[in-house]
């Protein structure tokens, strides 16, 4: 039992240990380090070093909390005072470009692959949300006009909630309440979030 411990807790360590000297590397290379962590994962999984990992619900809470910590780095290093002035059209995008992303992958998908419609808009869920990550880390190496800038930071950080709930949705075979009731769920989910945020 300890012998299992000490491998898994040296494993982590060194793990750690190329993460944070990759993340330098990429500093200086100017590549964002997602990219960095993406590779560092492809060569430590089933495809390169033979590390299983199959515990769906864990993902899923690891990746629920990745995510609140990368929105939330992204709201507290943003200034209201350039975000402000393009929330408008930040917003449009985050809802309306992320259900016209959806509609046009999965009509893509659909004809292509034939897949049935569910699925297809499904992947079209998953592939339309920008990563907040890449994004909050290539644009502050750019040079671009601010209001751009900030018209895509505030975009990628507001598209995760509607990608979020619609991959959700999608993902669910049937629900234990009616549709109506589980709508006024979302919104309810959706007011109270902003509320707090606020």
């Amino acid at each position: 039992m300890t012998r299992g411990l000490d491998i898994a807790l040296l494993l982590g360590a060194a793990v750690l240990l190329v993460a944070v000297g990759a993340v330098r590397l990429s500093t200086r290379l100017g590549v964002p380090s997602l990219l960095v962590y993406l590779a560092l994962g492809v060569a430590i999984g089933e495809g390169g070093l033979g590390i299983r990992f199959d515990d769906v619900e864990l993902t899923r809470t690891l990746g629920f909390c990745a995510l609140i910590v990368i929105i939330a780095e992204g709201g507290l290093t943003a200034r209201w005072t350039t975000l402000r002035p393009v929330l408008g059209l930040a917003s449009a995008l985050s809802t309306v470009g992320v259900i016209v992303s959806i509609v046009v992958v999965g009509v893509a998908v659909h004809l292509l692959l034939g897949l049935d419609w569910r699925l297809a808009l499904l992947y079209g869920a998953v592939l339309s949300s920008t990563d907040a990550a890449a994004v909050f880390a290539t644009l502050r190496r750019l040079r671009l006009p601010p209001r751009l800038v900030a018209t895509l930071e505030a975009e990628s950080g507001m598209n995760d909630a509607p990608v979020v709930l619609l991959v959700v949705l999608l993902s669910h075979r049937g629900f234990s309440h009616p549709w109506w009731y589980e709508a006024a769920l979302v919104c309810y989910e959706l007011g109270v979030g902003a509320a707090v945020g606020v």
